[in-house]
């Protein structure tokens, strides 16, 4: 049985993994990109903060400090007191302590030339004054006014490159806020394209996800519809995730399911309407007969009577029709009774031949019986084996050509075989009818117990599956074999408990 489903790849399960996943990714991506540009602002400020500023600041400090110095240094010169060269020393002091800590802070050539020509200049205005303290002291070297010059031009040059070294850490701050600005600017604009790309991205798998369970559930309730409406024959044929797949297979499985019960509802109503109208037809006429007499008057006691044994046949045949339908329906329904209690297999297989043998001698086929001589009591309810015997008898009978031959076996058996596997402990008996009638094709042997299959246009379709439900409940298992044209063998087992 072939079905038009096209299968997707893809469970719903994969689906969304799949599609969570990638707006993890873009979030996950974007998360990155954020935490590595606040990164790099964090460095550009501390940057900032902690060299820029801080050059400004002992560049500054330097400058206040050397010009402070020098003050120091004209007082001296002016006014001899040693209090004030004092001053001038620890001044230098704080002045090459501050060059020190910007000498760690310069990360440029540029920068490290300035600082590098100023400690210089710094070194020889040291030297300039000491020169200058010592021609005031001896009082024989050179002219103080050549001093001043010499000071003077070294102060206002360490100034000037103080002042020069302000300007290029100014230069840097402005460089690295406009850079932090563009680095900002650029982050938002990522940002933003990630954000809304994770929200499209969103969007589009819940709508795909939702668009692939939502249209095959849409296209089998439509399904159900038609079958509600007694329309089997339409499968379906749509693209789905395998889960859903699945569903729509079992879906169209059960419409040919269905299909095929209402075919057979309409063959059971069929052959039940012939098995009941033809019996009753025969009563009527039988009746009719009897009461208007027609029947002719020098052998009507005879005629009478044979009408009557017809009547009897005929009602009894009614009655097992109706027994099956209510057998079935108790079946169906869980209300089947059984009074089990422990009985020998042997009157009742011979209840069964005897019931049976009158049709067998009118079709001129042999009844063969062979049991075992020790068959043991089984814990059964005999009216209902008795049901499957009657059952398998008058199919066999039914199905064997004139001078043909019925046999029925039974058998003690403790070994395991396939057939056998519903009494996994101790021993079974096993009842076999087989016959040489037409026998059943392969492919109807699988069915045969089904309810409501009919082979060769006879029979309700009924007897064979409560057969089997009877055994079962018995705890044996039923089972058939044949070949086309060679007959068939049915057997049941029952377990000895």
């Amino acid at each position: 049985m072939a079905y038009k489903i096209r299968n997707n790849q893809y469970t719903i399960f994969q689906r969304l993994i799949i599609g969570y996943l990638t707006i993890l990714i873009i979030i996950a991506a974007s998360g990155v990109y954020t935490f590595h540009t606040l990164g790099k602002l964090n460095k550009i400020t501390q940057s900032i903060s902690s060299v820029d500023e801080e050059v400004i600041r002992t560049s500054n400090r330097l400058r206040d400090t050397n010009l402070s110095q020098r003050g120091f240094e004209k007082k001296f010169i002016v006014s001899k007191d040693r209090d004030f060269y004092q001053q001038f020393s620890e001044t230098g002091k704080y002045f090459q302590n501050d060059l020190k800590q910007i000498k760690n802070l310069l990360n440029t050539s540029e920068k490290q030339s300035l600082i590098a020509e100023i400690e210089e200049l710094h070194g020889q205005y040291l030297l300039a004054v000491k020169n200058e303290k010592d021609f005031i002291k001896n009082k024989n070297k050179y002219p103080i006014d050549e001093y001043q010059d010499d000071k003077k031009k070294y102060v206002d040059k360490i100034t000037h490159n103080l002042e020069e070294l302000i300007e290029i850490s100014k230069a840097d701050i402005d460089r690295k806020i406009k850079t932090s600005g563009e680095i900002g600017s650029h982050a938002k604009k990522i940002t933003s394209i990630l954000t809304l790309t994770a929200i499209i991205m969103a969007i589009m798998i819940a709508f795909m996800n939702a668009r692939t369970i939502n249209r095959p559930i849409l296209i089998l309730i439509k399904g159900i519809r038609k079958i509600a409406k007694g329309k089997f024959e339409n499968h379906l044929s749509i693209q789905s995730p395998p889960e859903i797949k699945e569903l729509a297979t079992a879906f169209n499985y059960m419409c040919d399911r269905l299909k095929e019960i209402d075919e057979m509802k309409a063959d059971l109503i069929s052959n039940i309407s012939h098995e009941l109208r033809t019996p009753l037809a025969v009563i009527r006429e039988a009746v009719s007969m009897l009461s208007y007499g027609t029947v002719p008057a020098a052998d009507s006691a005879d005629k009478e009577l044979k009408l009557l044994s017809i009547i009897s046949e005929e009602c009894e045949r009614l009655i097992n029709s109706v027994n099956s339908i209510l057998d079935l329906s108790r079946m169906d329904a869980g209300m089947m009774e059984y009074n089990m209690e422990r009985y020998s297999l042997y009157p009742l297989i011979e209840k069964s031949v005897i019931k049976i043998k009158p049709i067998g001698e009118k079709k001129k086929i042999k009844l063969e019986v062979k049991l075992d001589n020790k068959l043991p009591f089984v814990n059964i309810d005999a009216e209902k084996i008795c049901q499957v015997l009657d059952n398998l008898l008058s199919n066999s009978l039914k199905f064997t050509p004139e001078m043909g031959k019925v046999m029925i076996t039974g058998s003690l058996i403790d070994k395991k075989t396939p057939e056998h596997v519903t009494n996994k402990k101790g021993k079974f008996i096993v009842v076999s009818v087989s016959d040489n009638g037409c026998g059943i094709s392969e492919n109807s042997i699988k069915e045969i117990f089904d309810k409501f299959k009919i082979f060769h246009g006879k029979g309700t379709g009924l007897g064979l599956y409560i057969a089997r439900h009877i055994v079962t409940a018995h705890g044996g298992n039923i089972w058939a074999k044949s070949k086309k044209g060679k007959g068939s063998i049915f057997s049941f087992t029952l377990p000895v408990f």
